[in-house]
């Protein structure tokens, strides 16, 4: 698959886990140079204010690697449907693991 068939897919994708949720919000932001997008939760947990990246994947040399997935419904499961070979995609969070 070309690289801008994966951006467009790892786009679409990325926005889903973005949004308000119960007493927290997620927003999806991405690098100037269109390589590096992640999703930041922002919530309220017993009053407190708790700020952390839930989900990064970078789109390098026409591979998706996904380096951080703290979600119930993963993103390499989407990108999987949504048609994107198992061999352009590097789960990075597991020691750079290719699912091929």
């Amino acid at each position: 698959m070309d690289t801008t068939t994966l951006r467009q897919i790892l786009l679409a994708e990325m926005r889903k886990y973005a949004g308000e949720g119960f007493n927290a919000f997620s927003h999806l932001t991405i690098s100037e140079d269109e390589k590096v997008y992640a999703i930041i939760d922002f919530a309220d947990v017993l009053g407190k204010r708790v700020v952390g990246a839930v989900l990064i994947a970078r789109l390098i040399d026409n591979m998706i690697y996904i380096d951080l997935d703290h979600n119930d419904k993963m993103l390499v499961d989407a990108l999987l449907a949504h048609g994107v070979p198992e061999d352009q995609i590097i789960l990075a969070y597991q020691q750079d693991k290719t699912l091929a």
